[in-house]
C-alpha cells in the first residue's frame, strides 16, 4: 500500500516534468498554495484511498488556479486560459499506465474562486496502484 504522502509525490512528479508546468506562471506543490498568490499555482490533495484486495484506488485533487481578467469595469473569467490549461491538464492526467501506476481523470470542472477575482479548474483524478 502507498501513503497519502507517495501519492502525492507521484503525481506532483509526473506534473513537474509536463508541458503544464512549463506553461503555468505559478508552480505544482504538493503541499498547498502560498497565501496571496495571484499566479497560476496547481495543487495536489489526496481524497479518499479504498482498498480491494491487493488493488488500491485512490482519488486525487489537481486543481489549477487561474486570474481573472478585467472588461471594462469588471472582471470575468479568462476563458482562453481555462480552456488551453484544462486540455494540458487532460492530456497529463489521463496519461494511463505510468511508472507503476495507472491515472485516469475522471472529471474535470471550472469553478469561481469567491471573493479573490480567479477561477479554479478542479481535476478529480483515479489513481490506481497493485500492491504486489
Amino acid at each position: 500500500m502507498k501513503t497519502e504522502h507517495e501519492i502525492k509525490t507521484d503525481i506532483w512528479r509526473l506534473l513537474k516534468s509536463s508541458a503544464l508546468a512549463k506553461t503555468i506562471s505559478g508552480t505544482v506543490s504538493k503541499t498547498g498554495r502560498h497565501a496571496g498568490s495571484r499566479l497560476e499555482d496547481v495543487v495536489v490533495s489526496v481524497l479518499s484511498s479504498v482498498m480491494i484486495g491487493q488493488s488500491q484506488e485512490v482519488y486525487v485533487n489537481v486543481n489549477i488556479y487561474v486570474s481573472d481578467v478585467m472588461r471594462g469595469e469588471a472582471y470575468e473569467e479568462n476563458s482562453l486560459r481555462l480552456a488551453e490549461l484544462s486540455r494540458l491538464a487532460y492530456e497529463v492526467l489521463n496519461a494511463g499506465n505510468v511508472d507503476g501506476f495507472r491515472i485516469t481523470l475522471a472529471e474535470q470542472k471550472t469553478y469561481d474562486v469567491a471573493g479573490l477575482n480567479e477561477h479554479m479548474i478542479n481535476n478529480k483524478v483515479l489513481y490506481q496502484y497493485c500492491n504486489e
